[in-house]
């Protein structure tokens, strides 16, 4: 079996496959909230989704403003938002054409098992042109010691691992990415899986060892050759995205501090990357801007994404 599940979805708005802008979330999750929702008490009062709904307003408004920089898609942090407002976050999806990618916080089920999953909620134009939406969850395969000591204190279970939890491989407006949710990241086998195939991968956390992290979010984008969408919580900070570039490129976006609920956006260049990655090492040597690629990285996965990225339009 597979260690992933490609997920394809159409895209029909042309030239996609060149740039995708992406907008990092920057806000606050509270340890009070993730307590209670492993309580199975979570925290759904109007006050707090009165703040996740002012988050997708300030991202539409930004489009409205900005014609030229729309956004594509929004990540926020891991156990950021409430597993009963998911069905909210695909319906915002949906309307606005705005990918959001998050973070649900801990669902009990009538087992006694505290599901962590990741919401990717991706929007298309349906063949008769009507606005649709994509919601795809995923379990997640690596529970961080201090995630499962908490949930076991509590007299719980983690899930055990099925086709819930296997990796995803998404093709969506002409982009190849995965998704890793937080402590997934630390083990070398599951960043390996999808050398070649991806342009991006996101990480949505809640981690407090930033620096450890740092090291690894800068690896793994060296050594997948792609950029790498890293998104946590605000009070721990270090959200960026990491380039395979020289050092002094190697974080083109990066946000850390301040108490106010935000977003940074970046317009990652999917067809310079590949455009790079598709060389042999006598002409990657020169460039200023990307590394060359690792060993054992095809320069024939490049050119995969490529035609995907152009003639990607079925579901």
């Amino acid at each position: 079996m597979s260690s992933f599940r490609k997920i394809s979805i159409a895209a029909r708005t042309p030239n996609l496959h060149e740039k995708l802008r992406i907008a990092v979330g920057h806000l606050e999750v509270s340890e009070a909230n993730i307590t209670r929702s492993i309580e199975n008490n979570p925290k759904i009062d109007r006050q707090r989704k009165k703040g996740l709904h002012q988050l997708l307003n300030d991202v539409v408004k930004f489009g409205t403003r900005n014609p030229d920089k729309g956004i594509d898609l929004l990540i926020l942090p891991e156990v950021s938002v409430p597993h009963r407002w998911a069905s909210f976050v695909t319906d915002w999806a949906k309307v606005h054409q705005i990918g959001v990618i998050c973070g649900l916080e801990h669902r009990i089920d009538d087992r006694d098992r505290a599901w962590n999953e990741l919401l990717a909620a991706l929007p298309f134009k349906a063949a008769n042109g009507s606005n649709e939406c994509s919601p795809v969850r995923r379990l997640k395969r690596h529970y961080s010691p201090e995630e499962r000591f908490q949930i076991e204190q509590s007299s719980l279970k983690v899930p055990e691992l099925d086709q819930r939890s296997r990796y995803q491989l998404f093709q969506w407006r002409g982009a190849s990415f995965a998704v890793y949710n937080c402590y997934e990241l630390a083990s070398l086998d599951d960043r390996c899986v999808f050398k070649g195939l991806v342009d991006f991968i996101v990480c949505s956390e809640f981690n407090k060892d930033v620096n450890y992290f740092s090291n690894i979010v800068e690896s793994a984008a060296r050594d997948l050759h792609c950029y790498v969408i890293q998104v946590n919580c605000a009070q721990y900070g270090d959200s960026r995205v990491v380039s395979p570039s020289p050092t002094e490129k190697m974080n083109p976006l990066r946000l850390k501090g301040g108490d106010n609920q935000t977003f940074l956006t970046m317009e990652l260049p999917l067809a310079k990357l590949r455009d790079h990655q598709k060389k042999l090492y006598g002409l990657q040597r020169g460039s200023k801007d990307y590394k060359p690629t690792p060993p054992g990285f095809e320069g024939s996965d490049a050119i995969t994404r490529i035609r995907l990225g152009k003639n990607k339009r079925r579901r």
